[in-house]
């Protein structure tokens, strides 16, 4: 899993720190387009760096205009893709991830008062969105619409993921 964290130049109290931070990323780059200058911070692996990763998305979520892409495709909630990436790891240490995951989404529904039918899914993340899947004639293929629920929840790109 690729992740990519693009912050352009600023003069942002906090930009110094969140430099500091992305010199220590696998891979650091100075970008420049016309007038506009940016600082990219590229992980080949996520797994590799969770802290690094964790803190400079905490830090460079108070600068303007933070882009965040996970393989290549971009990140529309950092809060979202946060709570996700500290769930993946969590999940790393345990001996069977898909079981961590089936325990999540299961407290999540049974907080949630999921409804009474087969869960479509076992990722915490769209177990209440999963009421949105419609089935019938005429419907998108449900897997089709778990994937588009699991972009907004951030999580698709999450190597535990089923879909169904």
């Amino acid at each position: 899993m690729r992740l990519a964290l693009r912050v352009p130049h600023s003069k942002s109290e906090s930009l110094p720190l969140v430099l500091s931070m992305y010199r220590s990323a696998p891979m650091f780059q100075i970008e420049t387009e016309g007038r506009t200058m940016a600082y990219v911070a590229v992980f080949p692996d996520l797994s590799l760096s969770f802290d690094l990763v964790e803190r400079l998305i905490e830090a460079a979520a108070e600068l303007p205009d933070v882009q965040v892409s996970i393989d290549e495709r971009p990140v529309e909630s950092l809060t979202k893709f946060l709570s996700v990436v500290r769930c993946y790891r969590e999940s790393l240490a345990e001996l069977d991830p898909q079981a961590h995951c089936a325990r999540q989404a299961t407290r999540i529904g049974d907080v949630g008062s999921c409804p009474d039918r087969a869960c479509v899914s076992h990722c915490q993340f769209i177990c209440m969105r999963c009421i949105q899947v419609v089935r019938g004639i005429g419907a998108q293929p449900v897997r089709d619409q778990l994937k588009a629920i699991a972009i907004q929840a951030e999580v698709e790109w999450c190597p535990n993921l089923r879909l169904l």
